[in-house]
């Protein structure tokens, strides 16, 4: 297939994301890498799928051993696992081969993905500083990370309360402010910015605070809208 017609087809696959940084950074990127490899046959959805995982695992590792240098490779290669993420789904539906293997396993990699980070994370801090502190932000983060999409999940099938819209406009301003719902690419981001510092606990501090605001304000939400419909 010629350039031409494979970035055309590439830009008609493209699946629009809502968050700020999959959509200024790492969907773009992703697709600039894909015009090269799409018709790659060893390059297939399901394994970038699982070279995500294996980055983002080698990207933990990289945590755990410390240093600056190994912060800052960890950073980058969380970055390109993220990149890479993007781009298994594209891939799929480029070549017409979506499935609900390759959905399942996309899906469960992601959730895999991000505790573990978090947890080497609260290792390398708690190496560093000798106090139960990053310990618990470690498990802090990884609880409110569970928490908003099983709170979304179950307000969504008992309730009938539809996800929260705020800031899903289409214009340019709305579209920017994404950025302080900090959702799933902002903590990718969070968390390689915390380790370009060398900063593994500033990583969890701002994952801490920026993802327990937003679960108070989404569980003050429901309840309000839970009893304005049983008035």
């Amino acid at each position: 297939m010629g350039f031409t017609q494979r970035r055309s087809q590439l830009k008609a696959t493209v699946k629009p994301r809502e968050e700020w940084w999959s959509r200024v950074f790492a969907t773009p990127a992703a697709n600039i890498i894909l015009l090269a490899v799409a018709d790659w046959r060893i390059v297939t959805p399901n394994r970038l799928t699982v070279l995500s995982l294996f980055l983002a695992i080698l990207s933990a590792a990289l945590i755990l051993r410390g240093g600056y240098g190994l912060l800052i490779a960890a950073g980058v290669i969380l970055q390109i696992s993220y990149i890479i993420d993007c781009m298994d789904g594209q891939l799929a539906r480029y070549r017409n081969v979506a499935s609900k293997v390759g959905s399942f396993l996309d899906k469960w990699s992601d959730f895999v993905k991000f505790p573990i980070v978090i947890l080497a994370l609260s290792v390398e801090a708690y190496s560093s500083a000798q106090t139960v502190a990053p310990i618990i932000l470690g498990i802090s983060s990884v609880f409110l990370i569970c928490y908003l999409p099983y709170l979304k999940m179950f307000v969504l099938n008992d309730f009938g309360i539809a996800p929260w819209k705020i800031l899903s406009g289409k214009d340019f301003l709305q579209r920017n402010l994404r950025f302080f719902l900090f959702e799933e690419s902002q903590l990718y981001l969070m968390v390689s910015i915390g380790l370009f510092f060398h900063s593994s606990i500033g990583a969890l501090v701002a994952l801490t605070v920026t993802q327990g605001g937003i679960a108070i304000a989404q569980t003050i939400r429901v309840f309000v809208l839970i009893k304005k419909s049983s008035k």
